[in-house]
């Protein structure tokens, strides 16, 4: 259990390491936002579940999915309004106004 929930976390972690190298790489804002949204989601999956796994089945397990939970939903939300957002405010050249 100790080895699954360490792997998990350094996945996690490495995960979100590459995905904040991934974010200075891009260059448009659109790329940035999806690399931001994909590294969101996986990175916080994997060290959630780690935080799960080492907790056993417990209250606070309960409290970490109730967590996970939310963050995917505000997350997934937050990121398509900054996308509308883009979009309605664009020029010609694809460059906010």
């Amino acid at each position: 259990m100790n080895i699954l929930s360490t792997f998990l976390m350094l996945t996690g972690c490495i995960t979100l390491l590459i995905g904040t190298i991934g974010l200075f790489k891009f260059k448009d804002f659109l790329s940035r936002t999806h690399a931001a949204s994909v590294v969101d989601t996986l990175s916080t999956l994997l060290i959630i579940l780690a935080l799960m796994i080492n907790s056993g089945l417990t209250l606070y397990s309960l409290k970490l999915f109730l967590i996970l939970i939310f963050l995917y939903i505000t997350g997934t939300t937050a990121i398509h309004a900054l996308s509308q957002v883009f979009f309605k405010n664009q020029d010609k050249n694809g460059e906010m106004q």
